[in-house]
C-alpha cells in the first residue's frame, strides 16, 4: 500500500482535517518481469485516523464524526 495523495478539507462548521489516500498495488510479476504490480482499490484516512468516504470528486464523508467535509 502506497500514499498517492494527501488534501486538506474543511467541515460547514470550519473543521478542517488532512486527508491521505493509500492505494493498494497487486503483485502481477512473471518471470519476465518481477516486479510488475497493478493499481488495487483506494482508502482514505484523516491524520486522526477516521475513515473518510467518497461522495464525489471535492466532497467527502468522514464516517465516525458523521461530517460532510469539502476539499479546500
Amino acid at each position: 500500500m502506497k500514499e498517492i495523495d494527501r488534501f486538506q478539507v474543511i467541515s460547514e462548521s470550519g473543521n478542517e482535517h488532512t486527508v491521505i489516500v493509500y492505494q493498494e498495488y497487486i503483485d502481477v510479476s512473471t518471470h519476465d518481469d518481477p516486479n510488475a504490480s497493478i493499481p488495487g482499490s483506494k482508502s482514505r484516512v484523516t491524520l486522526e485516523g477516521y475513515h473518510v468516504n467518497f461522495i464525489d470528486e471535492n466532497t467527502f464523508k468522514i464516517v465516525e464524526t458523521d461530517e460532510i467535509v469539502r476539499r479546500i
